[in-house]
């Protein structure tokens, strides 16, 4: 039988899912943006990148992969760790998101995912903070 304080309240869980979730999601859509970096991936070419500093869709996958893909996955083990930096990492990662998505609104175009990665990066950081 587990401990009380081994008991992990649903904020907690939900936390840990999301942070695991956009990790995962990071890591391989980055992954596959850095391998394909015509822009295939995203039905989207090189010209959409006209107005930031990359030519193609290399960097900003290796970038989304490493960033958000590795931050959100440490933020997650750290958090399912209960260790004592978890609740800056995941404030810090969903920080990081809903930055991203706005820059990504303003510099590249506006979609709707935009709006959803925001709302979840903001969910993050929200729930960490509660701590």
């Amino acid at each position: 039988m587990s401990t009380p304080e081994a008991v992990r309240s649903p904020r907690e869980k939900s936390l840990i899912l999301l942070e695991a979730a956009l990790g995962a999601a990071s890591l391989g859509s980055g992954t596959l943006l850095a391998l394909r970096p015509d822009g295939a991936f995203l039905h989207s070419g090189p010209s959409v990148l006209r107005n930031t500093p990359f030519h193609s869709w290399r960097m900003p996958g290796l970038l989304l992969a490493s960033g958000f893909g590795g931050g959100y996955l440490l933020a997650a083990f750290l958090q399912l760790r209960r260790h004592r930096c978890a609740r800056a990492a995941g404030m810090a990662a969903g920080s990081a998101l809903v930055a991203l998505e706005a820059w990504e609104a303003v510099w590249i175009e506006y979609q709707p995912l935009v709006a959803l990665y925001a709302a979840a990066g903001g969910t993050v950081a929200v729930l960490a903070w509660k701590g």
